[in-house]
């Protein structure tokens, strides 16, 4: 049996619709951009599982915010950037804007492991991950090295999971 012409065509379209909903989405790639370079961060802890949960076979979105991520969406600020489809351009302002939502949550201990979002990302574990923390002596040692600064709140570091 021939297909026609209009067959043929509605078949390679389908196709093509398939191909690209099968491509991940990148909307959020210029915020993971950013945060590399701010915190400048490694392939250790510089990927999308920095913000997100994934599973096999599972690509990053809003439904697998790890709570580093979450606590990140949360902020008032990042409002107008949530939503945004792959095709959005990101402006300077707009990347300025993850930085900044970043750097205010800096000393909160998102996954409540006893080391503050900073620390984590300073020393190569994951933030919204609670089995991934630094050691007792990496921690102490960065903390004797980089003691708080004047004005900075002193004791244990807030926890985002409560």
């Amino acid at each position: 049996m021939k297909l026609k012409h209009v067959e043929m065509i509605a078949i390679g379209c389908a196709c093509g619709l398939v191909l690209v909903l099968s491509i991940p989405s990148l909307a959020q790639k210029p915020f993971n951009e950013r945060i590399r370079k701010h915190y400048e961060l490694d392939k250790r802890n510089g990927q999308c599982n920095l913000c997100h949960e994934i599973k096999p076979k599972e690509e990053p979105s809003r439904k697998n915010l790890n709570v580093y991520g979450k606590a990140l969406q949360a902020d008032p600020t990042m409002k107008p950037l949530l939503g945004k489809d792959g095709d959005f351009k990101f402006t300077p302002a707009d990347l300025d804007v993850i930085e900044k939502a970043a750097v205010k949550i800096d000393d909160v201990d998102s996954d409540g492991d006893g080391a503050t979002n900073k620390e984590e990302l300073d020393l190569g574990t994951m933030p919204g991950d609670p089995k991934s923390t630094p050691t007792k002596a990496e921690l102490a040692k960065y903390r004797k090295d980089h003691p708080p600064k004047a004005g900075a709140a002193s004791g244990p570091a807030k926890d985002m999971k409560k």
